[in-house]
């Protein structure tokens, strides 16, 4: 009966998005789950939409162009928030624009979010919306596979539970849209080894296949990345690969200030290494955002340049970067308690397959001799596109298995998606041009407005009211009044609105101005593509915009 059942295709899904709805996309690795996400990403910014675009991981978060679930709420590194913390967190202003802004929150991996962290994040937006609704009352889209590996352990913590086991995963009344089409494994004797490994039914046939990619080379020029299961393999391959490196060695040693139960937190949280060792040549990883500088968690590249004090590292798209020290600290009640300082950087010849997570690779070549954790292989292997580009070092019986709770979970998920996916049918066919005849009503509606409306925002704006009042005040989105706003700076006919940035958050702002300044164009144009790119959801659309139109104005 499960086999017969019909999976939802990507345009239902993004139907169902559409619609408002709660959701849950998930499907094997590879279905086109962050590409359905992006889709909707792009639909919520054309509509002018405030967004939440963000993941468990910050690997994960650079395939949509956001951030960390944990930096975008506030949350950091806690495991725990008292109800004098998060009222301390409401008063930081660039919450509460963030805050104020979102209408949509998107959570992709949301496999590596414990439990006890979507309830925090639950009681956050409740305070900061000032609603008693599941997360305030906002559209909450979830993305994943608890297929993948569950939440790291925290040392000494409580046991680990996944995120659905939360009371907030349970008052959300998610859809389900199950995607299993599958658009990163084109080859179909690779499919069914990972099928059989998701469904706990490897037999001698599956094992074979994987057995004859033990110690096979990899053809053609793409250097195979190294995936291990423990971080002291990792750590022993970089080391080494480092040692090929011909020339002078530089350390860079972490410093610390604070508790040592605090500093060891904050160490765990943030990747950086104690002591960091590098040589020109060196593959590397950032782990830490900086959307100013241009990189964020997971950007890979390779160091150009090195001394005592000074590091230069290019990336991929080749981007020259020179790496501060970065800080990580935690406060309470606006005092520093513990702090760390590190460059931003480990080496990168190999990633465990807990950070692999989220990646699409070309060629790799893994070790799952030492799988501990049942779902560990399946999150490996399925990185890969196809068996030719898979070289194994090895694997144990625990690297062929996932949780059988998971897959029970899975089946129930499945007929949940079917359930919803015939309602999302029935609601295209009985009205089959709804969302084109919504389209042609609001640009017919927008036409109407453009020639009569300027004037009366800027009437408003010389009053000195705040951006969000002047929209309430018109019944507009914040969008749309910046758009009145860019078409009088067109005209010369822009008012004073310095105004419209609080004091305490004008430094910030002119950050963003450096950046959007940055990008300009030969023929004096200011183009946002460029400063979005770095700032990723650090800065929303309507900041940015409002940075331009104050570029070169004074506050």
């Amino acid at each position: 009966m499960e086999d017969t059942m019909v999976s939802m295709t990507q345009k239902e899904a993004l139907e169902i998005l559409k619609a408002g709805h709660n959701a849950f996309i998930t499907g094997p690795a590879g279905s086109g789950k962050t590409y359905l996400l992006n889709k909707y990403i792009d639909f919520l910014r054309k509509n002018e939409i405030g967004t939440a675009v963000t993941a468990s991981t910050g690997i994960a978060a650079t395939h949509l162009g956001g951030i960390t679930i944990h930096s975008w709420s506030g949350l950091g590194i806690k495991n725990s928030l008292s109800d004098v913390e998060i009222e301390n967190l409401k008063k930081r202003s660039y919450l509460k624009s963030r805050y104020r802004r979102m209408n949509v929150l998107i959570i992709d991996e949301i496999s590596m979010l414990h439990h006890f962290q979507l309830d925090l994040l639950d009681r956050l937006f409740r305070s900061f919306k000032d609603e008693n609704l599941p997360f305030g009352g906002v559209q909450v889209v979830f993305c994943g596979d608890f297929f993948q590996l569950p939440p790291v352990m925290r040392s000494g913590g409580a046991q680990k539970q996944f995120a659905y086991h939360s009371q907030s995963w349970q008052s959300l009344g998610l859809k389900i849209c199950y995607l299993d089409e599958q658009h990163r494994q084109s080859d179909n004797l690779f499919l069914a080894v990972l099928n059989a490994i998701r469904n706990n039914a490897v037999s001698d046939c599956e094992r074979s296949y994987l057995e004859a990619r033990i110690g096979k080379a990899i053809n053609g020029k793409i250097e195979p990345t190294k995936l291990y299961s423990h971080n002291a393999d990792v750590d022993i391959e970089n080391m080494q690969e480092l040692a090929k490196i011909p020339g002078r060695e530089y350390k860079f040693k972490m410093e610390a200030k604070g508790g040592d139960n605090l500093v060891e937190i904050i160490k765990r949280g943030c990747l950086a290494p104690d002591v960091l060792r590098l040589k020109i040549g060196a593959r590397v990883m950032f782990v830490k955002n900086n959307f100013e500088q241009g990189y964020s968690n997971g950007t890979l590249g390779v160091v150009k340049f090195l001394d005592k004090e000074n590091i230069r590292v290019q990336t991929k798209t080749g981007r020259m970067i020179d790496v501060s020290l970065a800080n990580w600290l935690i406060e309470e009640n606006g005092k520093i308690k513990a702090e760390i300082s590190q460059y931003p950087l480990r080496l990168a010849w190999a990633i465990t397959v807990h950070k692999s997570q989220g990646m699409s690779l070309d060629a790799a070549k893994i070790d799952l001799s030492q799988s501990f954790e049942r779902g560990m292989g399946y999150v490996a292997l399925s990185r890969v596109r196809s068996l030719d580009g898979l070289s194994l070092i090895g694997f144990n019986e625990t690297a062929l298995k996932v949780s059988g709770e998971v897959l029970e979970f899975d089946r129930e998920l499945k007929k949940e998606s079917e359930k919803h996916a015939e309602g999302i049918r029935i609601t295209i066919k009985e009205n089959p041009r709804k969302e084109e005849s919504g389209k042609k009503l609001s640009a017919k509606l927008k036409s109407k407005k453009k020639t009569s409306t300027y004037q009366q925002t800027k009437e408003l704006a010389e009053k000195k009211m705040p951006l969000e009042d002047i929209a309430k005040a018109r019944k507009m989105t914040v969008g749309t009044i910046l758009g009145h706003l860019e078409k009088l700076k067109e005209q010369g006919k822009m008012p004073d609105i310095s105004h419209m940035v609080e004091e305490d958050d004008r430094r910030r702002y002119l950050g963003i101005q450096r950046i959007v300044a940055a990008g300009k164009t030969e023929d004096g144009k200011y183009p946002l593509s460029y400063a979005k790119e770095l700032l990723g959801e650090d800065a929303s659309w309507e900041e940015l915009r409002l940075a331009r139109l104050l570029i070169n104005k004074e506050f």
